[in-house]
């Protein structure tokens, strides 16, 4: 069985609270336990924090997703924009002298760590960014 729900929020970094609450009420409601949550709140915190920062030109609205079948769950963000891939970024090592300058790195970093698959796709002029956590 599928279960969704969504969340509207404008395109503004005071928004990431709002993200927040909505991830940590609705893996709780999918019965989701505090290391899973944790996990998917780093990596959908950190994916929303570049979109705002970096490639979300149109400001009006990111769509946030989730669906939870069998034995995963699907994130699910859609936002207007230039196109970027955080798929096509080289690995990081956290060990290197490299990542003082590269936090946008960093943080897609954590998305990859803590997700499983991340897919990507720039389609009507929307990226559509595509978590996915096995559970």
């Amino acid at each position: 069985m599928k279960e969704q729900v969504k969340l509207q929020i404008g395109g503004r970094l005071e928004n990431l609270s709002m993200v927040s609450n909505f991830i940590d009420n609705s893996m709780t409601k999918f019965g989701l336990g505090d290391y899973e949550i944790f996990q998917i709140q780093t990596a959908v915190d950190e994916a929303v924090k570049n979109i705002i920062k970096h490639g979300y030109l149109d400001r009006s609205r990111i769509q946030i997703k989730f669906e939870k079948m069998d034995n995963e769950i699907q994130i699910i963000i859609e936002y207007g924009g230039k196109s970027f891939n955080p798929t096509s970024m080289e690995e990081l090592e956290l060990n290197s002298e490299l990542i003082k300058d590269k936090s946008d790195s960093i943080s897609t970093y954590f998305v990859k760590k803590n997700m499983n698959r991340i897919e990507h796709e720039f389609k009507d002029d929307l990226n559509i960014l595509t978590l996915i956590k096995r559970l």
